[in-house]
């Protein structure tokens, strides 16, 4: 007999209330959601919702939001649930459920500790008040708010002279103004609020007032659509390392000069997507970087010593500005020494990661994708390859890229029948012998 079949019903609930916060912080939940998901316990919509994410911090939000629904929505189902989730296959994914399940299971969770009766919301002397106004009562209220909105107004006017009157970087957000920006979409100078901006072969005008940050609001107006300035930027660049503040032109000047941004850099590493106070800043672009997500990882001593630091992918610029270009077919190029060429693996490597929006191909699948194991021999990724490579593993170039064709070909032969991860993985495989040949110059004549 299932040793869930001694608890009641209500005693599954009340553990599962008790619980979903520490499950909620499992990390990768995505085999747990799977699991729910094929058992009907959570909606295709919630599901897809979370699977997107790439947010740590958003995961774990929206995967507390599933489990509250499902509380709500699903109690009824809570042996079931408990049932999926101490599966031995998913418990072994997940340290956290087995700990529960012992928890559960061996009594260590006390059912008759009473809880506190949840409270949807504190009422207020003010609230019952409000409860039961009185015919005056009520008419002092209409005229009460009436003379706010009035006030908000006159604030909301006050401040918008004061903006205007400031310098172009408070950017005005007033409705009138917006108005003004579409009736002057030639202004490229003064006080105006529609600028002429060009990136190598794009053109457009950045609108002040839409503009918020480099990829928040859609500023820039082109023939087709309105971008964001990162949106715009990759139309015409696809270089990962392009910034959207250099890169993006007004009257022969980078755009962060009429900006006039006091932050230079993002604020979220590009590897890892995930912000932090320990991100180290390059001083040559707007990129940032946890230490050891770049390449080389970012030695201690460097942080905090009043030195400017530059990242890999302006070193590898800077080097190709006065490196020969000589052109190299494909096999001399892979049968260079790592150590003559680090450099320009560590940059291919950071590359992949950038691309790889998703962070699809950047940890081990067998943690998260059901299957894998069984379907896949010999498992690649990211993470892997950059671990090899700072260790010093790999001898020479054609060993490195040998690995990552195979994060390729695993994701081909894995996703023969799903033709969107199939898609993904081509792309960045393009991607990829694109940026080596670039980097190697390998000239497309020479190119076997």
């Amino acid at each position: 007999m299932d040793p869930l079949d001694f608890l009641e019903p209500e005693e599954l609930l009340r553990f599962f209330a008790c619980n979903k916060t520490e499950i909620s912080c499992l990390d990768k939940p995505q085999t747990l959601l799977s699991v729910l998901r094929d058992h009907n316990l959570i909606p295709e919509d919630r599901y897809k919702n979370v699977m997107c994410m790439k947010s740590k911090e958003n995961i774990k939000q929206a995967l507390y939001g599933v489990l509250d629904w499902l509380e709500t929505e699903r109690s009824q189902y809570m042996k079931l649930f408990w049932t999926c989730v101490f599966k031995e296959s998913i418990m072994n994914v997940y340290p956290t459920l087995k700990i529960l399940r012992n928890s559960l299971m061996d009594g260590t969770f006390q059912f008759y500790t009473a809880l506190p009766e949840k409270v949807e919301k504190v009422e207020t002397t003010n609230d019952k008040k409000r409860k039961q106004p009185s015919e005056d009562g009520e008419e002092e209220e209409e005229q009460t708010n009436t003379e706010r909105k009035k006030k908000k107004n006159i604030i909301r006017r006050v401040c918008s002279e004061e903006e205007q009157a400031g310098s172009s970087a408070q950017l005005p957000r007033d409705d009138h103004e917006e108005q003004q920006a579409d009736k002057e979409p030639g202004c490229s100078h003064g006080n105006s609020l529609v600028f002429k901006v060009t990136c190598g072969a794009e053109v457009g005008t950045l609108h002040k007032t839409r503009f918020a940050s480099g990829t928040c609001g859609k500023s820039i107006r082109t023939e087709t659509s309105w971008d964001t300035p990162e949106e715009f930027v990759k139309k015409s660049l696809p270089q990962p390392d392009a910034s959207w503040r250099k890169d993006i032109q007004w009257e022969g000047k980078p755009l962060c000069e009429l900006t006039q941004e006091s932050q230079k850099n993002d604020d979220e590493c590009c590897v890892c997507r995930r912000a932090g106070v320990e991100l180290v800043m390059c001083d040559d672009c707007p990129l940032s970087f946890h230490q050891m997500c770049h390449l080389p990882d970012v030695p201690h001593n460097i942080l905090g010593d009043g030195r400017p630091w530059v990242c890999t992918f302006c070193v590898f610029r800077r080097n190709q500005e006065w490196q020969d270009s000589e052109e190299l077919s494909p096999v001399p190029a892979l049968s260079r020494r790592i150590s003559a060429s680090l450099m320009q693996c560590q940059y291919l490597l950071l590359f992949l990661y950038v691309a790889d929006e998703e962070q699809i191909f950047t940890s081990d699948p067998r943690l998260y994708v059901e299957g894998y194991t069984n379907a896949v021999r010999t498992p690649m990724w990211l993470d892997k390859v950059a671990e090899k490579l700072q260790k010093k593993t790999y001898q020479t170039v054609r060993e490195l890229v040998s690995d990552i064709q195979l994060i390729f070909t695993n994701c081909a032969s894995f996703n023969r029948d799903n033709e969107e991860f199939h898609t993904k993985g081509a792309r960045l495989k393009e991607l990829f012998e694109r940026e080596f040949k670039n980097v190697f110059s390998i000239s497309e004549e020479t190119d076997d």
